[in-house]
């Protein structure tokens, strides 16, 4: 016969369902527990048994904190046990009736304590491995942003050394003005005998005459060229132009040429002559 088949009747509060999160160290602590509180007499002879509410208050606890111990969810401090060993032994006898001392049922205690903390010093670790598992991400994501800083760095470094310097400024001598409009004069003449050319159906003669000029135009000579043949609409000569002459003179004259074409407000132009140098 079991203590709980010998316990006296309405006692049946002591029996609780221990879930799977409770530990095999507070699961026999519980039934500990219960065993001793099975020796518990009721208040008044010939009840109908022990209430848990009648039982916490006789050991000075409360009836939700009794169920948390008897069910292995929580566990109980010394003087819980104490009182509780006290009381078994009074009501049924003696120490040798409630079959187990008061040494066992705290080192009981004990076994579930040290579970607890074992639980939680897991859950620390873990919680260290993830803050640990962030702190190389966050390391990681720092040393890919400074990579990446340094590649642009250098991109912006490879940019500035390939565009040409800006040319000096060029003094103005003494008939420069008359020059400048002979020159004007005979580079529209270059881009009338294109467009005649490029209308007729030879647009390849046109464009080999172009080349050739370029060879000996001044930069500005090129740039007013070009300027007349956007305003003749022979934007496929222009076009052409600015390739040619961008791929094959120097960084020198494209610049003249380019500065040449922002000053009369052709700035898309000059930005595609400076992109053909830098091909």
């Amino acid at each position: 016969m079991t203590l709980e088949d010998s316990s006296p009747a309405g006692h049946g509060w002591i029996k609780k369902q221990f879930s799977s999160e409770v530990s095999p160290g507070r699961r026999a602590l519980a039934m500990a527990l219960g065993d001793l509180c099975r020796h518990l007499k009721p208040n008044q002879l010939g009840g109908l048994g022990l209430k848990q509410s009648e039982a916490a208050e006789r050991l000075r606890s409360n009836p939700s904190s009794l169920s948390r111990f008897l069910s292995g969810k929580t566990v109980p401090g010394p003087e819980f046990i104490e009182t509780l060993y006290k009381e078994a032994c009074a009501d049924a006898g003696d120490e040798r009736a409630v079959g187990i001392g008061i040494d066992d049922v705290m080192g009981l205690r004990d076994r579930a304590v040290g579970e607890r903390r074992c639980d939680r010093c897991a859950d620390l670790s873990k919680q260290a491995g993830e803050l640990a598992s962030l702190k190389n991400e966050a390391a990681a994501l720092r040393a890919a942003v400074a990579e990446l800083s340094a590649v642009r760095a250098g991109l912006q470094a490879r940019l500035t050394a390939l565009a040409p310097p800006a040319p000096p400024p060029v003094p103005r001598r003494r008939g420069d003005r008359r020059r400048s409009r002979n020159d004007a004069a005979a580079a529209r003449r270059v881009a009338a005998q294109a467009e005649d050319l490029g209308r007729g159906g030879k647009q390849d003669e046109a464009l080999a005459m172009l080349r050739q000029t370029a060879e000996v135009l001044s930069p500005v000579e090129t740039a007013v060229v070009l300027l007349t043949l956007r305003q003749r609409h022979q934007n496929r000569l222009a076009d052409n132009l600015i390739h040619v002459y961008g791929r094959d003179q120097g960084d020198r004259d494209v610049m003249q040429a380019a500065l040449e074409l922002h000053e009369q407000g052709a700035d898309g132009d000059a930005g595609a002559l400076l992109r053909a140098a830098m091909r």
